[in-house]
């Protein structure tokens, strides 16, 4: 991401033509995650898929820095990075010695790092994006009764998602809504083999956001 950047610098800085079409902006930027996530899993017992309950995930947040080179016909280009979690909890089955229908609560943590690259077009103070996002996932953690962990090993190491969105300008600030979803699952394994074997995450989310240019 860093080399991106620093090439698309010595583009604009050493193409005349480039520069007089084209302006570059950077910044930083946070926000809201409202999780939308489908999961499922197979209970050890029952060979059956069983959905989690979808109120069960909660809000999340991210942090990071946004460039832009804005051409002045409209069309833009977004590369951005930024540090993500979100959060979540499910029940596991009763066999496993925890209480409640359906057994114990699992709370999972995931924390990650995205890196969205949007291209879009931008309408007076009104932009369109659209684009893929390369996730890396930092770990997880998981958190049964009292006993915590992190169980990093069973995310994928790569998950490709993509974000599609709208976003306003007000001089140097930004706001941003999108959704954000994932072409694969962010893990095919269980959280926990023995309680859900077959636990199968295809994250959704969507994304407010707020940020300010630095550079513009």
């Amino acid at each position: 991401m860093k080399q991106f950047l620093v090439l698309l610098a010595i583009v604009i800085c050493g193409c005349p033509a480039v520069r007089a079409q084209a302006s570059f902006l950077f910044g930083v930027k946070g926000g809201l995650l409202v999780n939308k996530s489908e999961l499922k899993y197979t209970f050890s017992g029952p060979d059956t898929q069983k959905p989690y309950d979808k109120s069960s995930t909660k809000p999340g947040f991210e942090l990071g820095f946004q460039a832009r080179l804005q051409m002045s016909s409209g069309f833009l280009l977004q590369p951005e990075i930024v540090y993500s979690r979100t959060s979540g909890s499910f029940p596991i089955e009763e066999s496993t010695g925890g209480g409640g229908e359906y057994g114990e609560t699992l709370k999972v943590r995931s924390n990650w790092i995205e890196v969205p690259v949007l291209a879009g077009w931008k309408f007076s103070i009104v932009r369109l994006m659209i684009g893929p996002a390369f996730r890396f996932p930092m770990d997880e953690v998981m958190n049964a009764g009292r006993k915590e962990a992190k169980v990093a090993p069973r995310l994928q190491n790569f998950v490709l998602g993509y974000q599609v969105g709208a976003g306003v300008d007000l001089g140097r600030w930004t706001i941003d809504a999108r959704f954000c979803g994932n072409f694969t699952h962010i893990t095919d394994k269980g959280v926990m083999e023995q309680y859900t074997p077959n636990l199968k995450v295809r994250e959704r989310k969507v994304a407010f956001s707020i940020g300010y240019m630095l550079i513009k």
